[in-house]
């Protein structure tokens, strides 16, 4: 079984500072990542997310999209996160 934590920790990790916090009771967890000038994103996952690496993909994906956005860079990286979704842009 995959760790979730060091699974989303290994996708942002040369990018960003990665800390998680407890989320709630139910086993759900906050995710925060920083950077120099201070926090970048901030995302609650989901016990269930935590516990299918498919949605832990899609969560990373959906993280990374919206970086992307707030960079200005949201249709140049679309093909990168997407293949499929470009294509029905195109």
């Amino acid at each position: 079984m995959v760790n979730p934590f060091k699974y989303v920790s290994d996708s942002f990790k040369d990018e960003f500072l990665v800390r998680f916090s407890i989320g709630s009771p139910d086993g759900s967890a906050m995710l925060s990542l920083s950077n120099d000038q201070g926090r970048v994103a901030q995302r609650m996952l989901s016990c269930d997310q935590l516990a299918d690496v498919e949605k832990l993909e899609q969560v990373i994906t959906s993280i990374r999209f919206g970086l992307a956005i707030d960079q200005g860079r949201g249709f140049s990286c679309l093909g990168k996160l997407s293949p499929a979704a470009n294509e029905t842009l195109a």
